[in-house]
């Protein structure tokens, strides 16, 4: 069966069934992604494809570093930068698809955070379809913009600058732990120009914004728990406001979060960022 997107009866919730995912949990003990020539290559599993009729799409992965064992918290600022160009040049790429409306791209840290493979990589997936989340999310991006004249994120940076939720900040990077942070030491950056995606960095802001991802993940580290962190685009939409969202993954979510979409945070987002402060 190829996997295919459903909807719910009742509810504006949607799941991909794609039993071909399961085969990614093989017994092949070979590392699929150590002594390749390229840093980018097809998703052998895909939940999305062009074959796909019922989940058009494209799914790429994009190798981290060529060394098995190398954490991306352990790369330097200028690895993580190409890494970060990296991440634009395919973005750019999969948007030549007149079908693609939706891309995100992602990283698994870790099996309890989705991660099949040890060796550090990241995604990127392309849709025809907008999930109901970001369609929600841009529904009141645009009510706020209506109202304000301004930018939700480009409002948000300035009233963070001076609060006790502020990581890291330089002329082109703002990075902050979100003041209801539903993850236990999420945190959040944020170019301070107002930009779309990944694509449109300069390469100042690369650097900046490498310097920003490696310090928190260094924290990540310390803490020893797994991640993902993601950013996206919504293709026909060019007033967005860029940014990653990283979320440590060190509790499992209960019966609320799961039932109700109540997430409880144990730790203070003040506390986290005073936390992350110290690895810069």
């Amino acid at each position: 069966m190829k996997p295919e997107l459903r909807k719910d009866y009742l509810e504006d919730h949607y799941a991909i069934i794609a039993p071909v995912r399961a085969k990614r949990f093989g017994k092949n003990k070979a590392c699929p992604f150590c002594n390749l020539k390229t840093r980018v290559i097809p998703n052998k599993y895909p939940a999305f494809s062009p074959s796909y009729p019922k989940a058009y799409g494209r799914q790429e992965i994009i190798i981290d570093t060529p060394e098995h064992d190398t954490l991306l918290a352990d790369l330097s600022i200028e690895e993580i930068a190409g890494l970060i160009r990296i991440y634009g040049e395919r973005l750019k790429a999969m948007k030549k698809d007149r079908r693609i409306k939706q891309v995100m791209i992602l990283k698994n840290h870790g099996a309890e955070a989705g991660a099949s493979k040890a060796h550090e990589h990241s995604q990127i997936i392309g849709m025809e379809f907008i999930p109901p989340h970001f369609e929600h999310k841009t529904h009141w991006e645009h009510i706020y913009q209506a109202k304000t004249g301004e930018c939700p994120y480009c409002d948000i940076i300035k009233k963070e600058e001076k609060s006790l939720r502020r990581i890291f900040s330089d002329k082109n990077i703002f990075a902050f732990t979100p003041i209801a942070s539903q993850y236990a030491y999420e945190a959040r950056i944020f170019p301070r120009r107002h930009l779309d995606n990944i694509s449109d960095l300069t390469p100042g802001e690369r650097k900046s914004m490498a310097i920003a991802l490696k310090g928190i993940l260094v924290g990540i580290k310390k803490l020893n728990v797994p991640y993902n962190f993601y950013m996206h685009e919504r293709v026909m939409d060019k007033d967005q406001h860029l940014y990653i969202k990283v979320t440590p993954r060190g509790a499992h979510l209960g019966p609320v979060e799961i039932g109700m979409g109540l997430y409880i945070n144990p730790v203070t987002p003040e506390d986290a960022a005073k936390f992350y402060r110290k690895m810069f």
